[in-house]
């Protein structure tokens, strides 16, 4: 990152901190650190001691995140605090750095209490700032237009933070030559495919960009760049990609997700250029959405569900509604979650209602029918199952006790 880029950055950060009461830092991509502090520095991450926490790799996938959702996005650490994260990129498109605000306490403050088991930040979390969901969208949507003012071009779509165009374009020189110094036909190299999937096997991310570029070079002159005949190749070469990706470890589901919307998005390409620094920015995500950021998207994830579920536990949710939420499938979310939490996706939502009905339980007069209906429950006989299963005596039992029979 450039000094001037880096004034810029370090003064907007100032700015929204001071006027929005929220830690706010600067990140240097490319060197994967903190703009003019160091990670001791951080008011409040310091006094985390979660066993997964992992301050970088939390950070720059809320950045990549950012960049590819046109330059913001909003996302939970792994201890459940939200932070606020927009890109910045260079004159070529490049993300180059980001800034993050937060952490934010996101909602109700005693729901933050009980989902916060680390007593080290428990102890501070009055002091963290804490913003209604409207208020956090407000900040996204501000510190988006400031990247972009800083920016001083539009924020980029997927893809396009990999974009190493002199290196694209030197692989394709390289193959040309080949082609031009020979005048029979050339066969595909399927041999360099194979050592595609041996790079991404060994999670050689450097080598198998280089060999990535090649094969492309290989696909657009053996097509005679036709754009048809192109995107059907590049298909074939997707379908390896995730095959090779899946065999290093990554989640069959998740790549599963991501070739569907890649899919879609190839067939609206009409331009070879964008084609190329889109199959580019395809490898770099199935890297880093597989291996880098595994155990952080969960983390982000799960907190989103819980989130979600809080904010609609008197209606009948549903896995698929909840799964479509979060931008996964069905089992992959139910197995994520029950990794994360211990707990199965629908024991948790009867955990929830069951907290909820004590309130109504020992601060009104609604009746069980109410309550049960209140708190989304199919009717009075299951909430009583329900609760009964959860703290050991009925609702009728728990509200005559004031809530302390057992």
């Amino acid at each position: 990152m450039d000094d001037l880029l880096r004034e810029r950055c370090l003064k907007y950060a100032a700015h929204i901190s001071g006027l929005c009461g929220v830690e706010c830092v600067v990140m240097d991509i490319a060197e994967k650190c903190f703009v003019g502090l160091r990670q001791d520095e951080l008011k409040f991450c310091n006094h985390c001691t979660y066993e997964k926490r992992n301050l970088i790799s939390t950070h720059l996938y809320g950045s990549y995140e950012a960049y590819r959702w046109n330059g913001k996005y909003i996302y939970y650490c792994p201890r459940g605090l939200v932070f606020v994260a927009s890109s910045v990129s260079d004159d070529h498109g490049l993300m180059t750095a980001s800034m993050i605000a937060g952490p934010i306490v996101m909602g109700d403050l005693n729901d933050a209490f009980e989902d916060m088991p680390d007593h080290g930040i428990r102890g501070i979390l009055h002091d963290i700032p804490n913003y209604s969901t409207a208020r956090v969208n407000h900040l996204a949507e501000i510190r988006e237009t400031v990247t972009a003012y800083i920016n001083m071009i539009p924020h980029s779509r997927v893809g396009t933070f990999v974009y190493e165009q002199e290196k694209i374009l030197n692989s394709f020189y390289s193959v040309q030559d080949i082609y031009r110094d020979n005048h029979q036909d050339i066969p595909y190299p399927i041999e360099q495919e194979r050592r595609l999937q041996k790079l991404i096997l060994a999670k050689d991310k450097q080598g198998a960009q280089e060999l990535l570029n090649e094969l492309l070079g290989h696909i657009f002159f053996s097509s005679d760049f036709n754009i048809e005949r192109i995107k059907g190749r590049i298909l074939e070469l997707m379908v390896l990609l995730s095959r090779s990706t899946i065999d290093a470890g990554a989640n069959p589901n998740e790549i599963f997700y991501l070739n569907d919307s890649y899919r879609e998005e190839l067939a609206q390409m009409t331009e070879l250029e964008e084609i190329s620094v889109w199959i580019s920015g395809i490898m770099h995500l199935f890297f880093n959405y597989t291996f880098d950021f595994t155990q952080i998207k969960h983390s982000d994830v799960v907190y989103k569900v819980m989130q979600y579920v809080k904010a609609n536990y008197v209606k009948k949710l549903t896995l698929e509604e909840i799964a479509g939420c979060v931008y996964l499938s069905k089992s992959y979310l139910s197995t994520t979650f029950k990794d994360e939490m211990g707990v199965s996706l629908s024991s948790y939502i009867n955990q929830v209602r069951v907290e909820k009905s004590k309130q109504l339980l020992l601060d009104g007069n609604a009746s069980l029918v109410e309550i049960a209906n209140l708190c989304g429950f199919e009717d009075q006989s299951y909430f009583t199952k329900v609760f009964k299963k959860s703290e050991g005596v009925s609702p009728k039992v728990f509200r005559d006790a004031r809530g302390k029979a057992r």
